[in-house]
């Protein structure tokens, strides 16, 4: 998508003050908060008001707000932006903001359809994109969530609607709005920038069931600090998109810190072990916690797969499958990085059995916790993967 520049007629039509207009066929659509959308018809074309629901109609706050909006968002000419197309006074209804129209359904609706995740990886692109070009126009969205992303029914083509010019004191907030909302927005603490927007666009990966594949994106998105997080749209989207799906879980021997924190999670499991014994081990998850973390000394299944002898790769050759479909997909990347993790888990911990047996404990419930989004059948799929590769594994060690 990419700027388009608007003509001398179009910005004459975009002018501050409002003017008196008129339309026809009149439908109020049902909405949340002060104001309301009404669809109509401009001539033979079918546009989109947004005007105040008549119990703010005369809050002065509230009108400044459609101003202010109308006034920021005019100039932005962009495929993944609704476009702003005038300010109007129309009788019955007051101060609105004509918009264009879109035949299509919220992000929100959009989720409850079957999508696969490079679907949803599409939308995400689209999104960053018209972001990308609103903050280029020093805008910010402020309100980024999914009712406030139209995905066209032709295309799947995104539209971002319902920029925010107001401060959470000044409206109540919903829980929906404070979910996506910046901690610096719901605070604030400081004035809002483009990482604002980057904070909301990684909650919204995260509804949307991304959090096996881009965990790490997701993490660095939705980062406390702004300063944790992607600088601008342009740093996410080389993250997203160059390195690919990143599956990744605590990561053994990757630097001094990370060692630290991993330590610290075994240590931790270690006490409890300690205190609990094997009512930890039941708390766990659904996996069959005692088939995988049982004694070495018993006798590996039938259909274990010795390791190769080789000085260059420890990792086991396992039996061709089928790539998994629908909501099992999100396996097909998986599953390599898992096995990459678990192979380097036993490289370290091989030579302790009791190390390794904590260390895949304190990595599979890592896992879990970070991947809650999963519904059961999901979560067995991953178990199964799960527990068979490490049954293998202990097995290949004999």
């Amino acid at each position: 998508m990419s700027e388009n520049k608007l003509s001398t007629n179009e910005q004459a039509q975009t002018a501050d003050a409002p003017v008196k207009a008129s339309y026809t066929e009149y439908k109020v659509i049902s909405s949340q908060g002060y104001c309301m959308i009404v669809k109509c018809r401009k001539g033979d074309q079918t546009v989109v008001l947004k005007t105040l629901k008549d119990a703010y109609r005369e809050r002065a706050l509230l009108r400044n707000a459609l101003k202010r909006e109308f006034k920021q968002c005019q100039r932005l000419n962009h495929a993944g932006i609704v476009r702003y197309q005038g300010l109007v006074e129309v009788d019955g209804y007051g101060l609105c903001i004509e918009e264009e129209y879109v035949e299509g359904r919220t992000l929100q609706a959009y989720l409850k359809e079957s999508h696969t995740d490079d679907e949803k990886l599409g939308i995400i692109n689209q999104i960053a994109d018209a972001l990308r070009y609103a903050h280029q126009q020093g805008v910010i969205h402020r309100n980024l969530k999914p009712s406030n992303v139209l995905v066209a029914n032709q295309g799947d083509y995104v539209k971002l609607i319902d920029f925010s010019v107001l401060s959470p004191e000044d409206v109540k907030l919903t829980a929906d709005t404070t979910r996506f909302m910046a901690p610096e927005i719901k605070d604030e603490t400081m004035a809002a920038d483009g990482t604002a927007d980057i904070y909301s666009l990684g909650t919204i990966m995260k509804v949307m069931g991304l959090t096996l594949a881009y965990s790490d994106v997701i993490k660095r998105c939705c980062a406390f600090k702004r300063s944790d997080r992607y600088s601008n749209i342009d740093e996410f989207l080389a993250d997203l998109n160059n390195e690919g799906p990143s599956f990744t879980m605590p990561k053994i021997g990757k630097g001094t810190v990370m060692l630290a924190l991993i330590a610290a999670v075994v240590i931790g499991v270690g006490i409890l072990l300690y205190n609990y014994g094997g009512a930890l081990v039941d708390q766990v998850g659904k996996i069959d916690m005692s088939s995988v973390f049982k004694s070495d000394a018993e006798t590996a299944p039938e259909d274990t797969v010795k390791m190769k002898p080789s000085a260059q790769s420890d990792s086991l050759s396992t039996a061709t499958e089928q790539p998994a479909t629908g909501k099992l997909a999100f396996m097909n990347k998986m599953k390599p990085a898992l096995y990459k993790d678990l192979d380097r888990l036993f490289e370290k911990n091989s030579a302790d059995k009791a190390k390794l047996t904590k260390a895949i404990k304190a990595y599979y419930k890592g896992l879990i916790q970070a991947n809650d989004t999963l519904d059961s059948e999901q979560r067995a799929e991953v178990d199964r993967v799960f527990g068979d590769y490490v049954k293998q594994k202990k097995a290949a060690l004999k």
